[in-house]
């Protein structure tokens, strides 16, 4: 503070007040990005949790994680999918029996205080993965709410299957670079 204090006292007029609104500006970020510490672990630890879902869940089979990360009594929003985390489970034992190797890969996870977004693209084979056009795979967007770290909520859309041809040029996932999950 004190060498901010001795630039500008020894800088002209002019220069003096835009140092000075520089030196507030720097100063104001600071104390805003401390101030936030607690919101974004928060939002950190939200996302880990729902990478741990898709992940360990979804592409490690693990369906025992269920009990640490989400609710027993979890509200579901798909028509398709039950309340409840036992009755996810037994869905989950169904899908993975009849689709052995289907598997997420997460291109873009966004955290806002309890809420947790992931867009993923779904694929039924190995043999599909990293291919845009494969048949039987999706693009899919889950929502989760979590509350004390556990997930307790869930919404999802999705597009199945993705079109062979796009119209403007676009795959589902390309573009944004600076927003993929695997950078």
């Amino acid at each position: 503070m004190y060498m901010i204090h001795n630039v500008i006292h020894n800088a002209g007029n002019g220069i003096k007040v835009g140092l000075a609104a520089l030196a507030l500006g720097f100063l104001a970020v600071c104390s805003f990005g401390g101030s936030t510490a607690g919101a974004s672990s928060l939002e950190d630890r939200n996302r880990a949790v729902v990478l741990r879902y898709m992940e360990e869940v979804i592409n490690g089979r693990q369906l025992h994680v269920l009990d640490e990360i989400m609710v027993a009594d979890w509200i579901a929003h798909n028509p398709t999918e039950p309340n409840g985390r036992e009755n996810l489970k037994e869905l989950f034992r169904g899908m993975f029996k009849q689709f052995p190797e289907v598997y997420a890969d997460v291109k873009r996870i966004i955290a806002e205080k309890d809420l947790v977004v992931v867009q993923s693209h779904y694929t039924g084979r190995k043999q599909d993965r990293g291919n845009d056009w494969a048949p039987g795979s999706g693009a899919v967007a889950d929502i989760f709410r979590l509350k004390d770290g556990k997930i307790v909520e869930h919404w999802d859309v999705g597009q199945r299957p993705i079109p062979e041809k796009s119209v403007n040029g676009n795959t589902m996932f390309d573009g944004g670079a600076l927003y993929n999950y695997r950078r």
